[in-house]
């Protein structure tokens, strides 16, 4: 019980930073500030993520492209993720625009520890994309985070249980996010605590991590974990 806890709540945070307002009922957009089909592919942007005291890191990467998708790495590890085999990895297929396409997520594959990738279900398919609401503009700022730092745009949302800050910037490819900062939140019967993602280092050179073809999703297979995955080591700035 506690592994499908935990595999639901990681599921989430590869869609961040909607992930407050999704698990509240929501679900809104996703920002995106930078033009996918100008990215180069191998991009990268890492993250650290605390959470209730409990740090893991985050890694986003631009693995590929043709002329009808972009594919989209997201891979979480440290932390909780030594319940989960080490390291959980996720591709997101998408279309080239996700900001304007009625199905921008056309595919997801995850992968944990060293089992085989699986065909996530189409319930976990259906974000959305867009440009930032400018309503939601708190202002222009400068802010140093572990990568650098940034002239960012800062927004913040309000929701029912606290408000949800994030600061994106186009130069912090492949997405944008600089920083994002949740409070903590309830999602049905468990109290998710407040989560602060901020970027630590940028790349290029990413390959993919997921290169078997995926299976059917098997959730007996998924919750049952794997033997935990040496961490690598992203050490690289801007």
């Amino acid at each position: 019980m506690l592994k499908k806890a935990l595999l639901a709540l990681l599921v989430g945070m590869a869609f961040t930073p909607s992930l407050a307002s999704a698990q509240m009922g929501q679900q809104p957009p996703m920002p995106m500030v930078v033009d996918l089909k100008k990215v180069p592919v191998g991009s990268w942007a890492s993250y650290s993520m605390t959470m209730g005291g409990t740090t893991m890191t985050s890694k986003m990467a631009l693995v590929a492209r043709d002329a009808s998708s972009v594919s989209m790495e997201t891979s979480i590890e440290g932390g909780m993720m030594a319940m989960m085999g080490g390291k959980m990895t996720m591709r997101m297929v998408m279309d080239p625009d996700p900001t304007s396409a009625a199905k921008p997520v056309k595919q997801m594959v995850m992968q944990v520890g060293d089992q085989d990738p699986m065909i996530a279900p189409d319930t976990m398919q259906a974000q959305k994309y867009s440009k930032p609401d400018p309503s939601t503009l708190v202002g222009k700022e400068t802010l140093k985070v572990a990568a650098g730092s940034y002239k960012t745009s800062h927004y913040r949302t309000k929701t029912a249980q606290g408000e949800v800050d994030v600061w994106v910037s186009e130069e912090a490819a492949p997405t944008g996010l600089v920083k994002l900062s949740t409070p903590p939140m309830q999602a049905g019967p468990r109290q998710v605590p407040g989560m602060t993602m901020e970027l630590t280092a940028t790349g290029k050179g990413a390959s993919p991590t997921i290169t078997k073809p995926p299976k059917p999703f098997d959730p007996q297979k998924m919750m049952g974990g794997a033997a935990p995955a040496q961490g690598s080591n992203h050490k690289a700035k801007k």
